[in-house]
């Protein structure tokens, strides 16, 4: 038994003396620690960047712009009726007011202004000259041998002479004819009535002259 325990044991020593020699034998480099430890690092940074490269970007999300807060708008006042906003003054134009009729054709006139006006005062007897301005509104020209003439009425000291016109009068022109007259001798309103003759001895237009006859003059 003894024996065995020795050979075993022998054994067991050749063994390990034979385990030592091949260990001491294979020229195996040692092992270097600070180079593995860097190499752990490098590894663990490379494995980092790519986690953080693997993971995506996180992006911020606006924050949502507040509504606009709407300002009321305001309310359209009516305005009342019958009231006006603005006051618009309208300003007419007085028509000219003549004393006698136009007349209408291819001879026709109308008056214009007098010299002196209807119901100028004058004494009983007074010697005047009354001027009348008439317009050719017709369209024919009114030529030298056209007159004036009293109608009717007072004569005031006229006569039935024909009195021409002083130059031609062409359309929408006018002339001016002039006549001398008296008062009559009666105080109070007179009036004496004229008519326009064509060179055929028509007549185509009437006007006249009035006034007052008194005693004295204001």
């Amino acid at each position: 038994m003894m024996k065995t325990n020795r050979i075993f044991l022998l054994l067991t020593i050749i063994a390990l003396s034979a385990l030592i020699l091949t260990a001491c034998n294979s020229g195996e480099p040692e092992i270097d620690i600070d180079a593995q430890r860097t190499g752990f690092a490098q590894t663990a940074d490379v494995q980092a960047t790519m986690t953080a490269q693997a993971q995506p970007t996180a992006t911020n999300t606006p924050e949502p712009s507040p509504t606009p807060s709407f300002t009321d708008t305001p309310e359209v006042t009516e305005t009342p009726e019958g009231t006006e906003t603005s006051e618009e003054t309208t300003t007419e134009t007085p028509e000219a007011t003549a004393t006698q009729q136009a007349s209408t054709g291819t001879d026709s006139a109308a008056w214009i202004a007098q010299d002196p006006p209807d119901n100028t005062e004058f004494t009983p007897g007074e010697e005047f000259t009354i001027t009348w301005s008439l317009e050719n509104t017709g369209s024919s020209t009114w030529g030298t041998n056209y007159y004036i003439q009293f109608a009717s009425g007072e004569e005031m000291g006229a006569t039935d002479e024909m009195v021409y016109l002083p130059y031609p009068v062409p359309p929408g022109t006018s002339v001016q004819i002039s006549v001398d007259l008296v008062a009559p001798g009666s105080t109070g309103e007179k009036q004496s009535n004229w008519r326009l003759y064509n060179n055929s001895n028509t007549s185509f237009y009437e006007f006249y002259i009035i006034i007052d006859v008194v005693e004295n003059k204001d």
